[in-house]
């Protein structure tokens, strides 16, 4: 379990063929937080994709944020995923994918890899897709929360996670409390804000890791700010990432 709160920064880096990430982790700075195994915001733009290639032994959730992307695979799923749209697959004993992005100028979006129980390495994978219009949102005056997992989405992961897209106005505030037994993450996407009081700091593309317990208020140090949230309860099983899969 992590033991108190850090700051982390991300790092650009390229991925594919011809995409771009901004990873939060894992990276020389900082490796996973159980169970999450990797965290990017991804850039894509025609005719650069993520040809195919093999995945294993972790559940993945790509979130749409701006465009549209295409998953293909090896089991007979093709869909297309628009913008605040959903997509999961547990790779479990194996599944070859590729993503590239619809029509438009650029596809971008949040991939996320969270770690399965070591029992569940070698189960049938599976697709998931569920379309915009689906994904459960919460406003109000200053703040607006989609919940790609967790408490009423349709998403289910095998491990206990919250997966939530936040837009905070100036003036709002968006509450965190986690339980004894969740780590968090903030992972800042535009604007600036402050987690706590005085607290953190945070800017685009920097994330804040929340020790189990957690208690701060988020506002907005910008006109507008986004940020993603995740908690998660800890599998307790080691993170071995060997390059696209996780033993």
């Amino acid at each position: 379990m992590l033991e108190k709160n850090q700051k982390i920064m991300s790092v650009t880096k390229p991925e594919g063929d011809g995409a771009k990430v901004k990873r939060l982790f894992p990276t020389n700075n900082y490796d996973s937080l159980d169970p999450f195994v990797l965290l990017d915001q991804f850039f894509v733009e025609p005719p650069n994709e993520f040809a195919p290639h093999e995945h294993r032994g972790f559940e993945a959730v790509t979130y749409m944020l701006e465009g549209s992307f295409w998953h293909r695979d090896n089991q007979g799923n093709e869909a297309e995923v628009q913008a605040g749209g959903v997509q999961a697959f547990n790779a479990g004993s194996g599944i070859v994918h590729s993503e590239s992005p619809g029509e438009g100028d650029l596809s971008r979006g949040i991939q996320l890899w969270v770690n399965i129980p070591r029992k569940e390495k070698n189960s049938e994978p599976y697709y998931h897709r569920i379309p915009a219009e689906e994904v459960p949102e919460q406003k109000q005056e200053s703040l607006k929360v989609r919940t790609i997992a967790g408490p009423g989405a349709d998403l289910e992961l095998i491990a206990d996670v919250i997966f939530q897209d936040v837009e905070i106005a100036e003036g709002g505030c968006f509450n965190v409390q986690l339980s004894n037994n969740h780590q968090g993450i903030i992972f800042v996407i535009a604007g600036e804000i402050q987690a706590g009081e005085p607290g953190e700091q945070l800017k685009e593309d920097e994330g804040y890791l929340l020790s189990a317990g957690s208690t701060l208020e988020i506002r907005s140090l910008s006109p507008e700010a986004r940020f993603i949230f995740l908690a998660g309860e800890p599998l307790g099983d080691p993170i071995r990432i060997r390059g696209s899969f996780v033993e």
